[in-house]
């Protein structure tokens, strides 16, 4: 997990000048910092999420594991073109210092040309916590050269609850590395109304275009 105190924003002043963004980490504490417990959800005993790969988390299925009093289960990965494997994306669970809030760190070195790679998941808010009124997403490290693009792309969509006549609540969060205009390292938002799980879906796309480089080496999602 990756550490710092400053957001650098590099802007290119030409064709061959590279633009970089790191983001610092530490407003996520890891999850593994704290004594390990267990919490009663549903009449099971869910186990807390610890460090680990993608792959780790995969095998967890239905069964899930505890971020502070939300449930995240039923991980799946999309390796897509010239992806990463699973075992190659570390995940590192933890919460916000100021609120609590739970959230998902995913790193690895995403690079060259990557499309139709994307991370899933579901969140769950227990029986006693709060529910899942919004959320934020960061890119924590990104670099590009040229025309590269580096993107990552929340979406997230409440998984029952909704009757026949109600149109269904969904939130899409976007950040970007290009060297353009469409830049942007965080995004944020919110629900109209809260809600008890969501499914997350996390496109990454990782583009040289002509004659340039691009690399991102992780992107950090919060639930509030």
């Amino acid at each position: 997990m990756k550490t710092g105190t400053t957001t650098r924003w590099t802007n290119p002043r030409t064709a061959n000048t590279t633009s970089s963004w790191i983001r610092g980490a530490q407003r996520l504490a890891a999850v593994a910092l704290l004594s390990i417990t267990t919490l009663s959800f549903a009449d099971t005993r869910v186990p807390d999420c610890a460090p680990g790969t993608l792959s780790d988390y995969q095998k967890l299925g239905a069964a899930g594991c505890m971020i502070g009093d939300k449930k995240f289960s039923n991980f799946h990965y999309q390796q897509g073109t010239s992806g990463l494997p699973s075992d190659a994306i570390s995940v590192t669970p933890g919460t916000t210092p100021e609120t609590n809030d739970p959230g998902i760190l995913f790193e690895g070195k995403w690079a060259s040309t990557q499309q139709e790679s994307f991370v899933s998941y579901t969140v769950e808010a227990t029986p006693n916590g709060k529910p899942i009124t919004g959320a934020s997403l960061e890119m924590q490290f990104g670099q590009i050269t040229g025309n590269g693009k580096a993107q990552v792309v929340a979406r997230l969509c409440p998984a029952g609850g909704l009757d026949a006549s109600s149109k269904p609540q969904k939130l899409q969060l976007q950040v970007v590395l290009s060297p353009d205009k469409s830049k942007k390292s965080m995004d944020q938002g919110q629900f109209k109304d809260p809600q008890q799980q969501v499914r997350v879906t996390t496109p990454v796309d990782v583009s040289t275009g002509r004659g340039g480089t691009a690399e991102l080496d992780g992107f950090m999602t919060v639930f509030r």
